[in-house]
């Protein structure tokens, strides 16, 4: 769990305001909180106070280095429940990244780069060779003054990368090249102080919290959505009008869940967009891969993307397949159960 999370976990049980060392040793006591850092008291009194600066933080400032939680209403209520979706979504994240073949990890590495501003031109991932060497190169040009060259080792990894990983890759370096380490899982102590070693050339590493946070930043296999919420001003209505306002409870997810349905479907299906019933394709497998306008895809977001139009799409939910039995039409993420 990262800082803000416990932060809010050890608050919620707490009910009053504490110092931020305080939540730190709480949060580390209940081991809850996910750090290798030298200094988690500052770490955590650092994330608070930056956190309080935006507009929708969980926490606000209640004394010198006391924190607390933001009074309850509708509209917390509402937020929590997005909180919690994101959580449970990030922990699918994860858990797909766990499963995921060695080798689609590292291209999606190479996704990645590409997406933090790396010259597309220039990403390349290597061939793989069973998790040794280096397995993504390319440049990323700084604001047009200069271009970085780095090489980058995945890890899909469960256990800690070690100091040993680091000098590895740090040997396997070209002339002028940065060493990026992106790991699913974390780093001991003595892999961060090799990364960071005095004299040596630098490493950056890139722990799995981190990483999940830089998918979910640039939209690489993840789709944000918006939507608008409204709320009745509670103090106007009992003020001014002495009508005070009774709100209801809010629930994002439905309580109750519908049996999964089956459908006695084969490959290749006929699909078709569902903001546009003329746009056909052809879905050839639960994988994703999709035929549409002549051209195979490897994802139905890809082809939905082209389809559509849209600068992000989620094929799941844009593409749809006609029940044999009844001729209603859903999306084909019901075909995944």
């Amino acid at each position: 769990m990262n800082f803000l999370d416990a932060a809010f976990e050890i608050l919620t049980e707490a009910q009053t305001p504490l110092h931020y060392s305080e939540i730190a040793k709480k949060a580390l006591m209940r081991g809850i909180l996910d750090t290798s850092g030298q200094t988690p008291e500052a770490t955590m009194g650092s994330r608070l106070y930056v956190d309080t600066n935006r507009p929708d933080s969980r926490f606000r400032r209640s004394g010198r280095g006391f924190f607390e939680l933001v009074k309850s209403g509708l509209t917390d209520e509402i937020g929590h429940r997005v909180e919690d979706i994101n959580r449970q979504t990030r922990l699918q994240l994860r858990q797909t990244l766990s499963d995921m073949p060695a080798d689609r990890f590292e291209a999606l590495i190479g996704e990645l780069l590409r997406a933090i501003g790396f010259d597309e031109s220039t990403v390349h991932v290597t061939r793989y060779s069973g998790d040794r060497g280096i397995d993504v190169r390319g440049e990323l040009n700084a604001g047009g003054v200069t271009r970085i060259r780095a090489a980058v080792q995945a890890k899909k990894w469960k256990h800690n990368v070690q100091a040993t990983t680091v000098r590895e890759v740090r040997g396997s370096l070209t002339a002028q090249e940065q060493g990026i380490i992106i790991t699913t899982s974390n780093f001991s102590t003595g892999a961060r102080q090799e990364a960071n070693a005095i004299g040596k050339s630098p490493i950056s590493l890139v722990n799995g919290d981190q990483l999940l946070e830089l998918l979910v930043e640039h939209e690489i296999g993840v789709t944000k959505l918006q939507h608008t919420v409204i709320s009745l001003d509670e103090e106007w209505w009992g003020e001014v009008t002495g009508t005070p306002i009774q709100q209801p409870p809010v629930s994002l997810i439905p309580e109750k869940t519908q049996p999964v349905q089956t459908y006695a479907i084969g490959f290749p299906l006929n699909v078709r967009a569902g903001n546009d019933p003329e746009k056909s394709a052809i879905l050839h497998d639960l994988n994703g891969v999709i035929t549409y306008d002549g051209q195979r895809y490897k994802s139905v977001s890809a082809a939905g993307q082209v389809a559509s139009g849209w600068k992000s799409c989620n094929g799941w939910s844009f593409w749809h397949f006609q029940d044999p039995a009844t001729g209603q039409w859903h999306v084909i993420q019901q075909l995944r159960g």
